[in-house]
């Protein structure tokens, strides 16, 4: 195993983790039963402090489940740092996160998250197939199903005629779709999109979005990152914008502009900054 950035949350540790008891628990676990609760995801008083430098300072927020929810913010607001500690990539200090009423992190909880991250997480010198595979594998998905939920996921992804190409030999776009790909092979509740269109042509872009909404449209709880406020716009039902560390505005678009009186979102930030003077 090469430890290195992947989609799996647990393949984001090292082998010496994998190995682990927790690990093997949840490997063992074949279904997870969530009981049904208004929100799938519910943060309260989330807290990261490094080196007495406080970088997300009691933020609170929720997530109605089949909602797509925008996390917004400028550089060094904090917004990666939530990302992180919401994918269980780093511990808070003082807060908690739930999804589905149950306290995260839990044994029984990897099944539910698929994050997406910014940069390609996948095999270069393995097939579409077998990075489909190797990511099925590390979430305990065996068998008959794996080739099942592969196909369907292929087609849905444009990408079932080069499932025996290698990842080196696709397009940026192809690309992009295997990284979602891989993924979501293990059906989570809940996807986060790490700024999921940064650097792509326009084309491109819309065809990331085309996903996004269909993986919506189907049930999934979709959280994300993104400073492309076009996107936001189209398809964010609800947003947080955080700022230094702070939570300042949480609601529609619509109701964000309304409150600090902008037409466009981009001008929240000169809005926050103009307020600290």
């Amino acid at each position: 195993m090469i430890t290195l950035i992947t989609t799996s949350i647990f393949a984001l540790y090292p082998l010496s983790f994998q190995k682990s008891q927790i690990y093997n628990n949840y490997r063992a676990s074949s279904l997870i039963m969530v009981t049904p609760v208004a929100h799938a995801i519910d943060v309260r008083e989330l807290t990261k402090v490094i080196n007495e430098r406080i970088l997300v300072d009691r933020i609170s927020f929720s997530v109605t489940e089949g909602e797509v929810y925008g996390l917004l913010g400028s550089s060094g607001s904090g917004k990666t740092t939530t990302f992180r500690m919401l994918t269980g990539l780093l511990p808070p200090s003082s807060g908690s996160i739930k999804y589905f009423g149950v306290p995260f992190p839990s044994d029984s909880q990897a099944r539910l998250i698929g994050f997406v991250t910014q940069d390609d997480s996948i095999y270069p010198s393995l097939s579409v197939m077998q990075n489909i595979e190797y990511f099925a594998s590390i979430y305990g998905v065996e068998g008959a199903l794996v080739k099942k939920r592969a196909n369907t996921i292929l087609e849905k992804m444009d990408l079932l005629d080069r499932k025996n190409s290698l990842a080196s030999e696709l397009s940026g776009g192809m690309r992009k779709r295997l990284n979602i790909a891989v993924s979501i092979i293990h059906d989570p509740k809940i996807i986060f999109f790490d700024e999921p269109t940064v650097g792509l042509d326009p084309a491109i872009r819309k065809s990331v979005w085309q996903i996004i909404e269909e993986l919506n449209q189907s049930g999934k709880t979709v959280i994300l990152t993104s400073h492309y406020m076009d996107e936001v716009e189209r398809l964010c039902k609800k947003v947080g914008i955080m700022y230094r560390g702070k939570m300042m505005a949480k609601g529609t678009v619509d109701e964000i502009k309304k409150k600090y009186g902008i037409k466009q979102m981009e001008d929240i930030f000169s809005q926050f900054k103009a307020e600290e003077i």
